[in-house]
């Protein structure tokens, strides 16, 4: 067992099979029949149907499965050499972020009079104002809060844990929501259904519907990313710009490499025209 997360192995098993219905369409029998321009082919019909990283992660699962058929001789050809890579360059483009009057007017759409208002409201703190993953918010619980020492703990990409301090502003959000949103439930997480049955989201796509419907409802549009990961990149940039360090970006954000939180020195143009080097010819 390779101790994949849940939300990791449905992913794979969702690639999986839309690559078996497309170049398998008859199940294991036709397994003999996949050959290298077959895999190629599909591969190059689907590289470009997302982002770079969900092209490699789709190279990534068909390589497995290939590996996994010849392990089990379901093939007798190893097949998996014959994914092509797709490349991407490392820190090649630009985090998108909304300046802080965007993210206060984002806010300000929660109707705090309903329920899911107040829901919702809760949600966009965290995400606006403590950076954390949809995926880290859906599975936020009851239990991981700690009112007494003002933590809470999150747990992170790759099964990593933190404790993190909770801000008044987003504990005063989240008990609004347990007082006056939340319905009463047996389960633990924080964040539940407001239609029945009354339970915690499967997956971080309900935090990040959460977030694009707040955005639209503020009129917020014409960004690159549209979803939960827009607060995180803008809570960075607006530390950045307010000198914090990015030693204490990555920290608050809880990056394991220093290279995931250098990106955003791509957005301090000031300090970047003191590195450029003049024009040859001069200013055209």
């Amino acid at each position: 067992m390779r101790g994949l997360a849940a939300s990791t192995v449905r992913s794979h098993k969702l690639l999986s099979h839309r690559f078996l219905r497309e170049v398998c369409p008859g199940g294991a029998d036709g397994f003999a029949a996949l050959t290298p321009e077959s895999i190629i082919g599909y591969v190059e019909r689907h590289a470009l149907d997302g982002s770079a990283d969900s092209g490699k992660a789709m190279c990534v699962v068909v390589r497995a499965f290939l590996r996994y058929l010849h392990l089990k001789n379901f093939i007798s050809t190893a097949l998996a050499d014959c994914v092509p890579s797709i490349r991407r360059w490392r820190l090649a483009g630009l985090p998108t972020f909304l300046p802080p009057e965007k993210v206060q007017k984002v806010l300000d759409t929660c109707d705090r009079t309903t329920a899911m208002g107040h829901r919702d409201y809760a949600v966009l703190m965290i995400l606006a104002k403590l950076g954390l993953r949809a995926s880290e918010v859906a599975t936020l619980n009851l239990d991981d809060i700690d009112w007494q020492s003002g933590t809470i703990l999150v747990h992170g990409k790759g099964r990593r844990q933190a404790i993190m301090p909770l801000r008044h502003d987003v504990g005063t959000a989240i008990v609004a929501y347990i007082r006056h949103g939340r319905p009463a439930s047996a389960c633990r997480r924080v964040f539940l259904r407001t239609l029945a049955p009354h339970v915690g989201f499967a997956s971080g796509c309900a935090i990040t519907m959460i977030a694009k419907q707040a955005l639209e409802r503020a009129g917020v549009d014409g960004y690159a990313h549209h979803g939960a990961h827009l607060f995180r990149h803008s809570l960075a940039t607006d530390l950045l710009r307010s000198g914090a360090s990015f030693a204490e970006i990555g920290q608050l954000l809880r990056h394991r490499s220093i290279d995931s939180t250098r990106i955003y020195a791509k957005l301090d143009i000031d300090k970047l025209r003191e590195l450029s080097l003049p024009w040859p010819g001069g200013v055209q």
